[in-house]
């Protein structure tokens, strides 16, 4: 397997890419590379597992047509805001006005140090939910302050509120999103999902000052110059973004339609992007109800506590390397074989929508990462290699290095985290 380096595809510029941490991103270099190589100025991309879009704005910016799919709203919301350029003053701008409304409902400098071992009582989130519009978080108070949850509907208000165009707003918005997990009581650090760690709670007893408002206006002031820079170097091209299921692209996009497919899609239990979003999918109104997530939570692919149709565990395979996974996974329990039964089901159907879409003879290249599934080393290429059946062919396959920040952490199930897999396809 040949290994590669993007020294000619690194660049200074961040774009938009930075707009949101978002666990498991495309690695930026990797994508101009893939670009390049497999596809011309004038195709249209697709991406099924968008994510939050960094394939998207790449090919922005190298002259592409995109489409990227996502289940996860949050998902589509961040990667529609990231791919859409926007000029440093339209946004300087907007921040002026959004500012001076900021600036009515903030609490005074000194009232957050005295909130740093203080609060206010939680039964006022209650009391004052309609007047703010507090949204029904189960056990919010578990993973807010009081004030915190407060100022971070003065926020929100503020921002639906103000007076500026709906993609400056939603810029804001999607800023108002990558703070809230900082503001809040859980560790922004561990990527797997959603919890108040030890090391929360011991910060929490030091003495930790949390000002949203603070927050926000850094954050806004870092990612106009990135979408600054992406306003300047953008092309034209077209990027649509839809909320959909990859097993089911056909619903949105028409047969063989598309010239190339570069994806990255999830992991099997390796990160669980239904409970890691949880708190933002709230906070922007993507969801409103417990009911509504159970809902959702059926429509990932590659989730540990898998809730399926009776289709997908009765998915089955003649490939003995599948077969063989299958088998191990069974004894370490019912659970984890419906996990892995349910994620190859979901691969199995992906593929033959990918298919489906594609122009004959066109490139699917698939960017995965190695793990160990109930103890047993995998090779993710290799997965993808026995599943592809009479759909694709294999034309190469090779690996790369990330040194990505964003890249370098631990996930679920030993996933290798420091080399990514890259298996080139070609349809049939």
């Amino acid at each position: 397997m040949r290994i590669l380096h993007f020294a000619r595809y690194r660049t200074d510029a961040k774009y938009s890419h930075y707009l949101f941490r978002f666990p498991a991103k495309f690695h930026p270099p990797a994508v101009r590379f893939l670009l390049d190589q497999y596809t011309k100025p004038a195709h249209t991309v697709l991406d099924p597992f968008c994510g939050s879009g960094t394939l998207l704005v790449e090919a922005r910016v190298s002259g592409r047509a995109s489409i990227g799919v996502d289940v996860d709203p949050l998902s589509v919301f961040i990667s529609r805001v990231k791919a859409r350029p926007l000029s440093k003053r339209r946004l300087e701008k907007g921040f002026d006005q959004l500012r001076r409304g900021l600036d009515l409902v903030r609490r005074p400098a000194r009232e957050y140090d005295q909130l740093i071992h203080d609060d206010f009582s939680p039964s006022s989130i209650n009391r004052l939910r309609e007047r703010f519009v507090i949204p029904d978080i189960p056990n919010i108070g578990h993973w807010f302050r009081t004030y915190v949850a407060i100022d971070l509907a003065r926020i929100r208000q503020t921002i639906l509120s103000c007076d500026v165009p709906k993609d400056v707003q939603a810029f804001f918005l999607a800023c108002f999103a990558s703070t809230i997990r900082n503001a809040s009581n859980a560790d922004p650090v561990p990527v797997s999902g959603l919890e108040v760690t030890k090391h929360m709670r011991e910060r929490d007893r030091r003495g930790r000052r949390i000002d949203p408002f603070q927050l926000l206006e850094a954050k806004i002031v870092k990612a106009t110059l990135g979408m600054g820079e992406l306003h300047e170097a953008a092309s034209q091209r077209s990027v649509r973004v839809l909320r959909g299921d990859a097993r089911r692209l056909l619903a949105g996009i028409a047969p063989g339609s598309v010239d190339a497919i570069i994806t990255s899609p999830p992991y099997n239990t390796a990160v669980d992007y239904y409970r890691r979003h949880t708190l933002e999918m709230y906070w922007l109104g993507l969801v409103r109800s417990h009911d509504e997530r159970l809902a959702l939570s059926k429509k990932y692919v590659g989730r540990e506590q898998v809730r399926v149709a009776s289709s997908y565990l009765r998915w089955k395979t003649d490939n003995v390397y599948l077969k063989r996974l299958l088998d191990h996974a069974a004894t370490m329990g019912p659970r984890r074989e419906r996990a892995l039964r349910h994620y190859c089901a979901s691969m199995d159907r992906v593929l033959t929508q990918m298919a489906r879409v594609l122009k004959p003879k066109a490139a699917a290249i698939i960017v995965v990462g190695n793990a160990k599934w109930n103890g047993r080393s995998v090779q993710a290429t290799r997965l993808i290699e026995k599943l592809i059946g009479d759909r694709f062919e294999v034309s190469e396959k090779f690996s790369y290095g990330t040194s990505n920040r964003y890249m370098s952490y631990s996930r679920h199930n030993g996933a290798d985290v420091n080399r990514e897999y890259v298996i080139v396809l070609r349809r049939r």
